[in-house]
């Protein structure tokens, strides 16, 4: 990848100088969680509620950082050496679990079994960005009839301000911690396309300038073993404005679609889109759509403590146009800094039952009889349809090479005991603690140790521990470059 060298003037440290060369940024935890920090301190202001990320908006956020305390300058130390760990042009990684680990997904959790290994190649330029990632996996947590995938691969191109990326990579909508009620990433990746801005201007017109810094992802892909509608296609927009400094707004729509004896036309598409497809009617009903809104508010602006509140809700139908049968996620969350030790805490709730109900209608469809689930794990929140999860967490990074991420949650999963839901195919309630943490070999090469406790109705007491690391591969010592 050729690379761009920037240099970063920010107010009350010295210049720092990068090499920077990202083109698209995937789920990562701890740098959603460090770019979050630095947006409720104030340092810049960006949004993190739709990912993948664009490597130029987090370029254009961190050019106009303004840092003023040590605290401040060490998330910044860590946001610059996470992207650079992303863009090394070779990278080797190993996963072992030593077992299966049976509570809801985090933000990020890129491992769908119980061992991997994947070699990652990273090349590109500043308008063109490519990832190949080709991993090798054994005693698979989500079964995808493959010993070896390449998800977490994508080719995209840059063409005036847009990012084009053809892939299979993961997708998160929405500003939650620890699930997303329309996308995220507890399924593995759908393969698509994906559409969305480098850089989220403002609209210089001053009829639309209002808006503020503004985004818009668009995607469209093939679901892979839905065996209810073969080869049935998953499409999403979802749009974000700022328009002010301390409020996000967002919304987003997806639409399953099409597939094996259904009619792909256009026109069946465009009724579809219009939201003209609720019928007794089986053949008359287009698609499964479920669409949604959600905010985040900075309370700093009026009271100058660095607390965020935010929500979503989404409706699995329509009526009057709008979204009914909701279902409804909030939270709030704190950041700060004890002896210069960054630290951020968090409490968030999220229900997917139907209108606080127990109906088997969350995440289900009478076509799409799959489900909104992909080979069995949800689209959607981690916990799937008609669930209940309360959650506690946050991180503390204790010194530039210690970090420790942590959660406690109660969730009460699939109370309908709909057998589509694999990640969780019964009715049960779950407690658990679990903790990461993360040493740093060097400041780009993560060492990451995950222990978990969990207790479960149908299961009983459970625990494990995880280990993961990846580091770069030096070419020229190998003599290859």
């Amino acid at each position: 990848m050729l690379q761009r060298l920037i240099t970063l003037s920010l107010i009350g440290c010295a210049s720092i100088s990068v090499t920077w060369a990202q083109g698209i940024i995937l789920n990562n935890k701890e740098l959603r969680a460090d770019l979050n920090w630095l947006n409720q301190q104030g340092v810049i202001n960006i949004s993190t509620s739709t990912w993948p990320l664009s490597g130029d908006e987090v370029e254009r956020a961190l050019s106009q950082a303004n840092i003023s305390t040590p605290a401040q300058q060490k998330v910044i130390n860590a946001v610059l050496n996470a992207i650079k760990a992303d863009n090394n042009p070779v990278k080797v990684g190993l996963f072992v679990e030593s077992a299966e680990k049976n509570i809801p997904q985090a933000f990020g959790d890129a491992q769908k079994a119980q061992y991997q290994a994947n070699l990652e190649l990273n090349a590109g330029s500043e308008n063109w960005d490519g990832k190949l990632r080709v991993n090798a996996e054994k005693d698979l947590q989500i079964d995808n009839s493959e010993d070896v995938n390449v998800e977490g691969s994508y080719l995209a191109g840059k063409v005036w301000n847009q990012w084009l990326i053809a892939g299979q990579i993961p997708t998160w909508w929405g500003p939650s911690h620890d699930g997303s009620l329309i996308r995220g990433d507890a399924s593995r990746p759908v393969y698509g396309l994906t559409v969305q801005r480098a850089v989220q201007n403002a609209f210089e017109t001053k009829w639309l300038s209002w808006i503020g810094p503004w985004q818009y992802q668009a995607f469209a892909g093939q679901l892979k073993d839905y065996k209810a509608v073969p080869d049935a296609k998953l499409l999403g927009l979802r749009l974000t404005a700022r328009p002010l400094p301390y409020l996000e707004l967002g919304a987003s729509r997806t639409i399953q679609w099409g597939g094996d004896g259904r009619s792909q036309s256009l026109s069946n598409l465009w009724e579809a889109i219009k939201g003209n497809d609720n019928f007794d009617d089986a053949d008359l009903d287009k698609s499964n759509q479920l669409a949604g809104l959600d905010a985040r508010l900075s309370l700093n602006h009026w009271f100058n403590i660095p607390v965020d509140v935010y929500g979503q809700f989404v409706g699995e139908d329509e009526a009057g146009l709008l979204p009914s049968r909701k279902l409804y996620l909030g939270g709030i969350d704190f950041s700060s800094s004890y002896k210069n030790m960054p630290y951020q805490l968090y409490a968030e709730w999220a229900e997917t039952k139907t209108n606080g109900e127990v109906w088997g209608y969350s995440y289900y469809h009478r076509i799409y009889s799959d489900g909104y689930y992909q080979q069995g794990y949800p689209l959607g929140h981690a916990i799937g349809g008609d669930g209940e999860m309360y959650s506690v967490g946050g991180h503390i990074r204790f010194d530039p090479m210690n970090r420790l991420d942590g959660r406690v949650l109660y969730t009460k999963v699939n109370q309908s005991n709909l057998s589509i839901n694999h990640a969780f195919p019964e009715s049960d309630k779950i407690k658990a603690l679990d903790i990461t943490w993360s040493h740093y070999l060097k400041p780009d090469v993560p060492l990451k140790i995950n222990g978990w406790i969990s207790d479960s109705d149908l299961n009983g007491n459970d625990s494990g521990v995880s280990v993961g690391v990846e580091f770069p591969l030096d070419l020229k010592a190998l003599g290859l470059h």
